[in-house]
């Protein structure tokens, strides 16, 4: 009998960092091969890999100080020492011929402990524009997975786009007035979605209840405030004379995403790297406010990807995005037919299909000569 195929997967911190690797680990076990992951103490991944029987290992790591403060970076440097270490002594024991890094803090002393130890690296960037992490381990790497096309990519030589994968079960494809009567919305209303991704949205929450007031009535809304700000927004929706109203269906959260989606002829949201992929595979039009405190301005470069194509505009998060976000959903209103040109723009976008992103990684490491 052959002895499995090993991989470590470093990844984790925030969904868009974990989400790659996971999927890259479903399908590599459904390949026979044998996975174990590497995560930060206590990472909010951490269930799922428990939920999904995928072995994990810890490690307490933290990521690079933004500020001059000596102490943080004594700290930073003490806790790189220490997970490089650990992760030397786990690639000895498990002696992977793979490990994959995918961008997040916690990956970068993986991935160079995988190079001191002659093991083959892999990365897998998400945004448009490579963080820290990635770039310094993209210059002794086998290959770099890419989400989405990097402008100026000076890895190119070792580049291969594939696409950031998405969720199974965003292959359903709820029909869109099955979605609508299943969110209480009217059939033949122009109907628009909000929500601000894994690290919620709280002034793109206000600038959305703004227009909704202002356009009383001209469209419905999907709006997904986000746990920790539903109470605010649900307060701000009463002070504005909208509470109760029957074309604002307002929730904290929802699961079943693909429905929601499915429901919208228009997505206002951030640009994070989940959510592009998410925009690209159901080839849903958007209106995307970056993040501006996104490391490295990640987000802007991911939001102007869909922007260049025609299937997004981008609206900067300043002091006037109140009337920045109106203005976007006015001319919309006054245009409907524009989301469905928009949506037809993602065939010329570049970005592959994020249902498939996951078996093209995998394919992309089982062809390695090792």
């Amino acid at each position: 009998m052959l002895a499995k195929r090993r991989i470590i997967i470093a990844s984790g911190g925030t969904g868009g960092h974990f989400y790659p690797g996971f999927a890259l680990a479903q399908e590599l076990r459904a390949r026979g091969w044998q996975v174990l992951f590497l995560v930060k103490k206590e990472d909010i991944a951490i269930p799922a890999l428990e939920a999904a029987d995928l072995p994990y290992a810890e490690t307490d790591m933290t990521s690079l100080p933004r500020s001059l403060n000596p102490a943080a970076h004594i700290s930073f440097l003490f806790k790189l020492c220490g997970s490089l270490a650990l992760a030397r002594r786990i690639i000895s024991d498990f002696r992977p011929e793979a490990v994959l890094g995918t961008g997040s803090y916690i990956a970068f002393p993986a991935v160079l402990a995988a190079r001191l130890a002659g093991t083959g690296v892999y990365i897998h960037e998400s945004n448009a524009r490579f963080g820290l992490g990635n770039r310094l381990a993209a210059g002794f790497c086998r290959k770099a997975a890419l989400g989405l096309p990097v402008p100026d990519n000076p890895f190119a030589g070792k580049c291969v786009l594939i696409g950031t994968p998405v969720r199974k079960d965003f292959a359903l494809h709820p029909e869109r007035g099955e979605a609508r009567r299943a969110l209480g919305l009217a059939e033949d209303k122009f109907t628009v979605l909000l929500f601000g991704g894994s690290q919620g949205a709280r002034r793109l929450n206000a600038a959305m209840v703004k227009s909704a007031a202002r356009f009383r009535g001209k469209f419905q809304l999907v709006h997904l405030a986000g746990r920790k700000n539903f109470a605010e927004v649900s307060a701000a929706y009463s002070e504005a004379g909208l509470s109760g109203a029957a074309d604002i269906k307002l929730f904290d959260y929802r699961e079943d995403m693909p429905l929601v989606y499915a429901a919208a002829d228009l997505v206002v949201s951030r640009s994070g790297a989940g959510t592009v992929a998410e925009l690209a595979a159901l080839r849903k039009p958007a209106v995307l406010v970056p993040l501006p405190s996104a490391a490295g301005g990640h987000q802007k470069a991911n939001a102007l990807v869909l922007a260049a194509g025609g299937a997004a505009v981008c609206v900067e998060e300043g002091p006037d995005l109140d009337e920045a976000l109106a203005k976007s959903l006015e001319g919309f209103l006054a245009e409907p037919s524009r989301a469905a040109e928009m949506a037809r723009n993602f065939a010329k976008a570049g970005i592959p299909d994020g249902l498939k992103a996951a078996a093209r990684l995998a394919d992309l490491i089982e062809a390695a000569k090792n």
